[in-house]
């Protein structure tokens, strides 16, 4: 059932990751078109493809870290040997997981704020632009979770979690 609900996450994540990128290129190539072409610049290209650049870091943000995919510096940490290795990278773990947390708690804190406020170009909401961060958080600590407790009970023979 966790399998399911975990493929699912990772796919509807992928999927609003590349809809996002989509969304992004399109607006640039649009504001550069009538900007430059047309010499007629719209309003709202640019605000669209910065609030979609938000979104699509903090979405990513998690897709990368359960890939792995952050920068990191681990020649000191390949050097130990594995009891102190894996201590260390607990350590490292809790404190991303207490950062994230101290985010996304602030990050609703901050939304809640700014409910009043539009945006100059698009007239939307500032909460929708906001709520990236704690919602990007939240998704980074479920699959932080799931790299430090799922993954790690499965590579110890107790589930078949394939990620």
């Amino acid at each position: 059932m966790f399998q399911t609900i975990d493929r699912l996450i990772l796919h509807i994540t992928s999927a609003i990751v590349v809809g996002l990128m989509v969304l992004m290129t399109s607006v640039v190539i649009i504001g550069v078109y009538y900007r430059y072409v047309l010499n007629d610049a719209l309003p709202w290209p640019e605000e669209l493809a910065r609030y979609s650049q938000i979104w699509l870091t903090w979405i990513g943000g998690g897709l990368a870290l359960r890939r792995g995919s952050h920068i990191a510096t681990d020649f000191l940490v390949s050097k130990l040997p594995p009891v102190p290795r894996r201590v260390l990278m607990w350590i490292g773990n809790l404190l991303v997981l207490t950062f994230l947390i101290i985010i996304a708690v602030n990050g609703v804190t901050l939304v809640e704020n700014v409910a009043f406020q539009t945006t100059i170009a698009l007239g939307i909401s500032m909460q929708i632009p906001y709520a990236a961060a704690p919602i990007g958080s939240v998704l980074m600590i479920y699959h932080l979770i799931v790299m430090m407790f799922i993954r790690q009970s499965a590579s110890q023979g107790d589930t078949q979690l394939q990620v």
